[in-house]
Formats: C-alpha cells, structure tokens, sequence
C-alpha cells in the first residue's frame, strides 16, 4: 500500500466527515488506523472526546460511507473507535 495514498484516502474521508459532523463534537479519522484489503479501505473514526457511545453516530458514518461509494467510487468502511478517559 502506497503511503501517498493512504494519505489521500484520510484526506478524502475527513473532508467527507467534516461536511456530516454532529453537534458537541467531532469525528476525525485517525491515521494510524487506516488499512487496505483488496478493494475495501478500512478506516478508523474517532469522536473528540470521551463518553461518545459509537451508536449516537454510527448513521452519519453510514451516510458517509454511501456518499463516498457514490461520488467517488471507493469502497471504504468507517470503523468507530472509542475515546480513552
């Protein structure tokens, strides 16, 4: 997997999440937890902070999910990840 390219499917998932973020808080994709098998990129999303259950914004990682299959063409699943307290 291309580094160069990985940074670009972060890049292209943020900018997507930034256009569906809720209120209170943000998602943000978390780098390091990004990964490619065969056609499906695999993306970690983060909430800003702690106390987020995944379920309060699982939806808006679905619709994310949808417009970047259908706008782009890319097969990527958002994968929530919790916040440390």
């Amino acid at each position: 997997m291309s580094t160069m390219m990985q940074d670009e499917i972060v890049q292209l998932v943020q900018t997507f999440l930034d256009r569906h973020q809720p209120e209170g808080y943000r998602l943000d994709v978390d780098a390091l937890g990004v990964k490619r098998e065969d056609d499906w990129w695999y993306v970690t999303v983060v909430p800003s902070m702690s106390g987020v259950r995944s379920y309060d914004y699982a939806q808006r990682l679905t619709e994310v999910e949808e417009r970047i299959r259908d706008e782009r063409d890319l097969k990527v699943l958002l994968v929530p990840t919790l916040v440390d307290d």
